[in-house]
């Protein structure tokens, strides 16, 4: 969750008053919606055996079902909601797509609690002492799965600050949360029982622990604080400690326009370019220099600021990072290396190491996946005579036209790489979702330019 937009958005319900964070009471309203969504999935496929309805009418029943069983979801708030989120995310890899499409709606635009709710965690949290120091507005600026935003204001001095409040007793629902959440998918058959995905999951228990704790986000933010000092490129707010705990988190307000708002695009092509190099660039440091990664490729994680031609990133949320273990980080490194060489034999010995391939699978499909993941760095390697003309424009790789992603999946689904392709360890999906949002951003920022200069200092 971040620095909200400039202008307030307006709820479209009106906030809660309480969470419901008690076992029975969540658990009741989970198994309520599965209920729900079990009888009308029976339904269905009666109707549908005896032959009521096309296929498309069913199939459109079937995502309707779906749809309801997800906002249902969304009504639960907390570490329910943030588990959807992030399955899908990565589903697409474990679940049916329709089921996936429809986790995407679980957005964090949720209502937002009501002003005595978060009044009295903050009072909880920081004491009345440091409370009488700031100026709260009351309405939220956003609101999400796990806690919202509130702007303030430092009464001894003016400065314009973000609090960002968890819910209360939202920490102590995750396990609980987690376990009834997975279990009735797998009851439903939206997700399949096998031990690499039980042992997937039990990673996501770990991220949702680290992402409700404050105290470790504020780490992180100084950590990029400190590392990214002195460069004029990015944007990191300032901490607040004595407005801080493991369950409110004080920065500094740091305005910035939306990746997709109309003044970022009416910004000369070369200050778009430098924005996405940015991006890009940013990736390769998390990769290669500091070996953790802020995995959360959503775009409202980032904003632009912008003083007439002259732009910068403004760098929010840091309760996603992720360490990247040293054995990972190798392999995978040495993975971009084969790639950016187009050395097949190399690139396959990688992706054995790292598990997702094995040596025993037949020649062609291994031959397609060196291939798809030569593709996959298209932008990041000098141009050569693979890289298609409509990507091209004025001798620069357009990332928008390029459409390099679904390049890529069709590839993918076209050479039947599923049938051999093994559940990838959790950083590979980690990373590899990062780095396909960090090619989303800058698509959406219409850059052109190729990123050979980012990644060949890199390359041993």
């Amino acid at each position: 969750m971040n620095n909200p937009p400039d202008e307030p958005e307006t709820p479209a319900d009106k906030p809660l008053k309480r969470l419901k964070t008690g076992a029975l009471a969540r658990r009741w309203q989970l198994s309520r919606a599965g209920m729900q969504y079990g009888r009308r999935a029976m339904g269905q496929a009666i109707r549908a055996r005896f032959g009521d309805g096309d296929e498309e009418s069913q199939k459109r029943e079937r995502q309707a079902h779906i749809d309801a069983f997800v906002r249902e979801l969304g009504k639960l708030k907390g570490s329910i909601v943030k588990v959807g989120q992030i399955m899908a995310t990565y589903g697409d890899y474990l679940m049916p797509p329709e089921v996936v499409e429809a986790l995407h709606r679980l957005e964090d635009n949720t209502p937002p609690m009501d002003w005595s709710v978060i009044q009295k965690q903050l009072l909880s949290e920081l004491g009345e002492k440091r409370l009488q120091e700031l100026d709260i507005e009351q309405q939220a600026f956003a609101a999400a799965s796990l806690g919202q935003v509130h702007r303030a204001r430092l009464k001894s001095t003016g400065e314009a600050l973000c609090l960002k409040v968890q819910y209360p007793g939202v920490a102590k629902t995750i396990d609980a949360d987690f376990n009834d959440l997975i279990r009735l998918f797998k009851l439903s058959r939206m997700l399949e029982s096998t031990r690499s995905v039980d042992d997937w999951f039990s990673d996501i228990r770990e991220l949702l622990h680290r992402e409700v704790d404050y105290d470790n986000e504020r780490r992180e933010l100084e950590f990029a604080q400190q590392h990214l000092q002195g460069d004029e490129r990015f944007i990191v707010p300032d901490v607040y400690p004595r407005y801080c705990s493991e369950r409110v988190l004080c920065m500094s307000w740091e305005p910035g326009e939306s990746i997709n708002h109309a003044s970022v695009a009416a910004l000369s092509q070369d200050t778009r370019n430098t924005l996405g190099e940015a991006i890009l660039d940013l990736f390769l440091t998390e990769l290669y220099d500091w070996q953790r990664m802020q995995t959360d490729p959503n775009f409202g994680n980032y904003r632009v600021r912008i003083d007439g031609e002259h732009a910068r990133l403004v760098l929010l949320d840091f309760g996603a990072i992720r360490p990247l273990p040293d054995e990972f980080s190798n392999d995978f490194t040495r993975m971009i290396h084969a790639a950016y060489h187009n050395d097949k034999t190399r690139f396959l010995e990688s992706s054995i190491a790292l598990g997702f391939m094995k040596a025993s699978y037949p020649e062609a499909v291994m031959d397609n996946f060196a291939e798809i993941g030569m593709d996959i760095l298209e932008p990041l390697k000098p141009r050569s005579a693979s890289v298609p003309d409509s990507a091209i424009v004025d001798g620069h790789y357009d990332w928008h036209a390029s459409q390099l992603p679904k390049r890529i999946a069709k590839r993918a689904l076209a050479a039947s790489i599923s049938k051999y392709f093994a559940l990838p360890p959790k950083e590979f999906l980690y990373v590899m979702r990062k780095l396909m949002g960090v090619y989303a951003l800058i698509a959406a920022l219409r850059g052109q330019f190729f990123a050979d200069h980012l990644l060949a200092p890199r390359i041993d």
